[in-house]
This record gives structure tokens, C-alpha cells and sequence, in this order.
């Protein structure tokens, strides 16, 4: 997954956000200084949100940016 690609979140994850698709766009990998490394800034539906890493294991890349 990488900057720009678009990604079918889990229905949790979009549910937890109170999405009503679950497609997001990857905006930018934001550092963490923990173990996890980095979470992910997304835009769906007009906002901006932090994602955790976690997302890669379970999204689905519909879209990929060149």
C-alpha cells in the first residue's frame, strides 16, 4: 500500500468511523514512536483521519496510484 492508492477498509474499521463506504484514499504514513512504526492519515467522505497500520493486513487495494 502506498500514498494515493484507494482501499476497501473492513466493515469494523467503517463502522467505527461511521462511514457509509468503505473506501478510503491513503493521504500520508504519519510516524509513531512505538513498536507500530507509523499509522496511516486517510480521506473518505470529505475528512481527514488517522488509520492504524493495522488496516494494511485487513484492506483491500481497489485502486492503485501510479
Amino acid at each position: 500500500m502506498k500514498v494515493g492508492d484507494l482501499v476497501k477498509i473492513s466493515s469494523g474499521a467503517r463502522h467505527a468511523r461511521k462511514l457509509s463506504s468503505p473506501i478510503v484514499m491513503l493521504v500520508e504514513k504519519t510516524p509513531r514512536k512505538d513498536w507500530l512504526e507509523y499509522d496511516w492519515l486517510v480521506f473518505a467522505e470529505g475528512r481527514y483521519f488517522k488509520m492504524g497500520r493495522q488496516m494494511e493486513d485487513s484492506g483491500e487495494v481497489v485502486n492503485e496510484s501510479r
